[in-house]
Parts: structure tokens; C-alpha cells; sequence
């Protein structure tokens, strides 16, 4: 089945969604976006996405060319016109076409991409590589992903699969992604300086009932000495780090914690759909 689109109020097929060559965000990166997906149908923590959604554009000082209420209606259709088990959702809202190349629009381009994709297996482990680096407007889901992008042909030189970015010692996130370090029966995860993702909001309210959790700086030294290191995402749930730039992390295995963890925010997704 040929999948359906939303361009700037209108249902459309894949292969005519476009958007003029001036458009802000392809010209200069000035853009946001959410992703969130829907399973069997039904969208999960669609209110926390569309909520992060607004934030960013007001921060970037651009209108969603829609009320709230039309954003659920717009979602709903197009999850009944892309009938898939699990179907992801990228909401896109662009500086729109620039009449010099550089100011926003009056009017943005806003659209909505729907995709099906498969879930990265919890038990398999990830290698990231430290990047020294601080993301700009790191509370805004931008479309700004230049440096890992860049980075990518390094990361397959050394067999990594994502970066870990880290700024004066103190880790933030990984280039789509929060982490979360696990030290004996405390569960921590950086305060500042990265996106607050959703899942991660997610198991913040959870955790505590089975471990301490602790928001905080985090230094490298000591994520690279955790008992753990997991990663966490609306495409990824929960997911391991077991390797940092080549050195295990804790066994160099999947751990426990964070098994009994992914475990737990299974059953809390299923509970709130």
C-alpha cells in the first residue's frame, strides 16, 4: 500500500509530497521536528510529543499552522490511512520559503511523514564513541543533526553504532537519544545540557519505585566505570550501551537493571494506551 503523506493541509500521496527548493529548512537547517509512534493503531505519549512539539517551535518563533485539537485529528487520519502494526510519525514545521535565503516566512511549510520501522533489539548491545561536543539549543528538537551525520564515516571505521557527546568532563546524550548510567541500586541520568526526551520522562516516574534515581551532572569518568549504560528513545525503548569507544561498560554484556527496566516500561506503555 503506497503510503500517505500531510503537506500543508492536505492528505497526499508519498510520491507528491514536495516542498519548494527554497524552503528554509533545507537552505539553512532552521526547523523542528517530533517523532512518536503509534501501535495497532493507537498513538503512545502522543500528548508528551505534541506538548515537546509546541515548545520547540515556540522557542524557534515559529506558528504551528494548526490548533491542538487539529493535530490529533491530522494524526488519527493518517494512522487509519497507513494501516501498520507499528507506524512512526515525524511532525515537521520548517522556517518556510524564504524570501532571502535566510529569514523565516511569514507562513511556515508544515507536514507529517509517516513510516513504519522496526523497534532496535533490547538485547543486543551498542558501541558509542565519545564526541566532545555541546549540542546548540539542545531543548529544541531541531533539524540541525550536521556533526552526527558527519561523524558517521568515523563511527564505521571503528565498528560504533552512535556517539556519546560530552562537554568540561560532563556527558548530555547521544545524537537521538538520552542515556542513563546505572552504579549499584542508583539509577542517573544527566540534568542539563541535552533534549528531554519522552521515554526518558517516562522512566523518571517509574524507576524510582524499584531503585534510586538520581538527575545530575554526570561525568565521563564515571559513566565509563557504570555497572550499566543503557540509551532510551521512542525508537529505541531501552536499549544497552556495552561498549564506549572501544571499552566495555560494566561486563561488557546487557545488564540486569537494565533489563528489568525495559521489562517495566513495557508493561507502563501498555498501561497508558
Amino acid at each position: 500500500m503506497a503510503a500517505t503523506f500531510f503537506v500543508n493541509g492536505s492528505f497526499v500521496p508519498e510520491e507528491q509530497a514536495q516542498l519548494h527548493i527554497t524552503d528554509l529548512g533545507l537552505l539553512r537547517a532552521y526547523g523542528i521536528f517530533d517523532f512518536f509512534r503509534a501501535m495497532d493503531g493507537q498513538p503512545i505519549f502522543q500528548e508528551d510529543h505534541l506538548d515537546r512539539f509546541e515548545r520547540s517551535a515556540e522557542l524557534m518563533g515559529l506558528t504551528i499552522p494548526a490548533s491542538r485539537e487539529q493535530l490529533r485529528e491530522i494524526i488519527a487520519e493518517l494512522i487509519r490511512l497507513n494501516p501498520h502494526a507499528l507506524l512512526g510519525l515525524k511532525l515537521v514545521l520548517t522556517g518556510g520559503y524564504s524570501p532571502d535565503g535566510f529569514a523565516p516566512a511569514e507562513t511556515p511549510n508544515f507536514f507529517v511523514i509517516p513510516k513504519p520501522f522496526e523497534f532496535k533489539s533490547p538485547d543486543e548491545g551498542l558501541h558509542f564513541m565519545s564526541v566532545e561536543h555541546q549540542r546548540q539549543l539542545a531543548e529544541v528538537k531541531s533539524l540541525d543533526y550536521l556533526l552526527p551525520i558527519y561523524l558517521l564515516r568515523k563511527q564505521r571505521e571503528i565498528g560504533a553504532d552512535d556517539v556519546l557527546y560530552y562537554e568540561n568532563g560532563l556527558i548530555t546524550e547521544s545524537s537521538r537519544s538520552n542515556v542513563f548510567v546505572v552504579k549499584g541500586d542508583t539509577l542517573i541520568t544527566p540534568a542539563e545540557g541535552m533534549l528531554r526526551g519522552i521515554t526518558r520522562k517516562h522512566i523518571l516516574q517509574f524507576a524510582p519505585q524499584i531503585m534510586r534515581v538520581e538527575e545530575r551532572p554526570v561525568t565521563l569518568e564515571e559513566t565509563l566505570q557504570a555497572d550499566e549504560l543503557f540509551t532510551t528513545g521512542s525508537t529505541k525503548r531501552i536499549v544497552p550501551v556495552t561498549k564506549i569507544d572501544q571499552k566495555p561498560i560494566g561486563t561488557g554484556q546487557p545488564g540486569a537493571v537494565t533489563r528489568k527496566l525495559y521489562e517495566l516500561f513495557l508493561k507502563y506503555e501498555q498501561e497508558t494506551i
